[in-house]
């Protein structure tokens, strides 16, 4: 019964086990990209759109204008015929005119299509602005990333070098009741622990900080002692995905766009209305009456003013154009600068890594070399302290060394958007 209490209460811990994964780079990238408040821009520039289009496209419907007046002139027409017409008019100085018109869009010329093309086109710039500053952030948390598990690795490391040392103290304490040591012997083992229990409450509150200022980025309160998954050594495509060049592209599409826009404005615009009113005297001039009345047409407008301006508008486009290319080739330099400065990092801590483990296997040598002298009594502790942090030293050089290349590599990664 009781072995069967046990197996029921492990199969009933299974889901917490489940849930303790440790947490992946990539997955920090896309939690803090969903809570990342700039995400919210998103929606408002789609909802930005949308209204712009909407109203826009509104211009097609019937626009409907009210009208009035009143005016008092100081002459009117005033003429009589004689017999046998016998007819006399005398239009009124004081008129009053009321009416409603209704205009129609025949034709526009395109310029409704092309606003439309032009807020598209802004919106579109707009996201691509966004996403090229939601990718920054990948930077920042590759910074707080990488150096979570450097702390781990030191923090492992240390804990290794405290179980030597405690060995080692052991070991003292023996040789004094041999009389091979001293009470100062001792001391200096102690020194050495209590130091290394001391790097280690460093390492971990610093590691606690940047855990919960990585949780902070991702909008969840993640444990002080999180798992985190080292990330594998990548290799790094060339092939430039950077979010900034689709940037620079919609800016010339909306540019473009505009251009058109001007086209469109210089075309004729064709239409028809409609007017009903009242109005004193009435469409008949002989009945100086007020008299409903209406009015049917079709109508065209077309201006001139703007072709003496098209040519310059078309040349700021295209300085604006031309701006945008330049801009692009600064970039890509730059990022060719960095691409090589970052190459240069990475391969400067591969070829380091390379001879790290010679340096180690040597201080190693060494240490177990002063490990018998001491034994022997040729040795102080003092000189075998030495040499054990000579070791602990390379160790942790060797650490830094790793997690700084992969640093390098995912930055040089991220250089590309691969």
């Amino acid at each position: 019964m009781m072995r069967f209490f046990l197996l029921l209460s492990s199969f009933s811990f299974l889901p917490f086990f489940g849930l303790a994964q440790p947490l992946t780079l990539f997955e920090c990238y896309e939690k803090t990209e969903k809570n990342y408040p700039l995400i919210q821009q998103v929606e408002l520039i789609t909802l930005s759109e949308k209204y712009n289009l909407q109203n826009a496209s509104r211009a097609w419907i019937p626009q409907f204008q009210l009208f009035g007046k009143a005016s008092l002139q100081t002459d009117a027409a005033n003429f009589t015929v004689p017999p046998p017409i016998d007819l006399s008019v005398q239009v009124p100085k004081d008129q009053y005119q009321a009416y409603l018109q209704l205009n129609q869009i025949i034709w526009d010329g395109g310029q409704i299509r092309s606003a439309k093309k032009t807020i598209q086109a802004a919106a579109e710039v707009q996201r691509k602005q966004n996403a090229v500053d939601m990718y920054a952030i990948r930077e920042r948390i590759n910074e707080l990333f990488f150096g979570i598990i450097l702390y781990d690795s030191q923090i492992e490391q240390i804990n290794v070098n405290l179980k030597e040392l405690k060995r080692n103290l052991d070991k003292v304490v023996s040789y004094e009741e041999l009389g091979f040591a001293n009470e100062s012997d001792i001391d200096a083992v102690k020194v050495e622990l209590i130091t290394a229990e001391q790097q280690i409450i460093q390492l971990t509150t610093m590691r606690e900080a940047f855990v919960a200022i990585l949780g902070a980025f991702m909008g969840e309160v993640l444990a002080p002692d999180m798992a985190l998954q080292k990330p594998e050594i990548v290799f790094v495509q060339t092939i430039n995905n950077r979010l900034e060049l689709q940037l620079f592209d919609a800016i010339i599409l909306a540019q473009k766009i505009q251009n058109t826009q001007i086209l469109t404005k210089n075309m004729p615009k064709f239409g028809f209305f409609l007017q009903g009113g009242f109005a004193r005297p009435g469409l008949n001039m002989f009945n100086t009456g007020g008299k409903l009345y209406a009015i049917g047409g079709v109508q065209l407008n077309w201006g001139f003013g703007n072709l003496y301006t098209i040519k310059n508008e078309k040349r700021i486009i295209e300085n604006n154009i031309n701006n945008i290319e330049i801009n692009r080739k600064v970039f890509l330099l730059n990022q060719t600068i960095q691409t090589k400065q970052q190459q240069a990092i990475a391969e400067q801590y591969r070829k380091l890594l390379a001879s790290d483990d010679d340096i180690i296997r040597m201080r190693g040598t060494i240490y177990k070399a002063s490990e018998a002298k001491t034994e022997n009594g040729t040795m102080s502790v003092t000189d075998l302290m030495r040499d054990f942090n000579m070791e602990h030293a390379a160790k942790a050089q060797k650490i830094v060394h790793e997690v700084q290349y992969l640093k390098a590599l995912y930055d040089l990664k991220n250089l590309y958007n691969n």
